[in-house]
């Protein structure tokens, strides 16, 4: 049980960082170059994403030396990492570049902390989710857009929870299409409602 537990922080721990990663490097990119960027990782992700699924040899090797960081329904179909690209992309694309770096953050930050939270202490359950995960993915989130405030200069606090809080909301919705892809979304898409239409 312990390994089971170690291995889901470790994986945890590799998604915050691999999002907060790409969210640092993008903060410091002018446009087009920040939508390049992303854009090269995304059809990095897909290339090696066919292959894998395609060719059952490369499957095999990347399972053995990625396998630790893959869930299990990840094997066999695509990674969050994809995903996460295509989430990253389209909000870059969509939307003004800071709501785009929170609406990753959120997601770096908070589906992890939902994660450890929700299986170790949850106890009300929403579903196939826990009111603490939530909890703890909306005060991840906060905390984060306040401690990185800097790289979003334009970003109000009113902002920084509305995308907070969109972000939970989604991750908590039973939705089939991935959190990776819908968070930065529709999280970036009502900052920039609460941004350019409400304040």
């Amino acid at each position: 049980m312990q390994s089971v537990a170690r291995i889901s922080g470790l994986r945890q721990l590799y998604h915050s960082l691999s999002g907060l990663a790409l969210v640092f490097i993008i903060s410091f990119l002018d446009k087009p170059a920040d939508v390049y960027l992303t854009l090269i990782l995304l059809f990095l992700a897909i290339i090696i994403e066919t292959a894998r699924l395609y060719l059952p040899g490369i499957n095999r090797m990347v399972i053995r030396c990625f396998g630790i960081l893959m869930r299990s329904e990840e094997r066999q179909n695509p990674t969050g990492t994809l995903y996460y690209l295509l989430g990253a992309l389209a909000a870059l694309l969509l939307f003004p570049k800071e709501i785009a770096l929170f609406s990753m953050t959120v997601l770096a930050v908070g589906d992890p902390a939902a994660y450890i939270i929700g299986i170790n202490f949850g106890k009300f359950r929403i579903g196939k989710k826990s009111l603490e995960g939530s909890l703890a993915f909306l005060t991840a989130s906060v905390i984060a857009g306040l401690l990185l405030s800097n790289l979003w200069d334009s970003l109000s606090f009113i902002a920084i929870i509305t995308g907070a809080v969109t972000g939970t909301v989604v991750e908590l919705m039973p939705l089939k299409i991935n959190d990776n892809l819908t968070i930065p979304i529709t999280a970036s898409a009502a900052m920039h409602v609460i941004l350019f239409y409400v304040t």
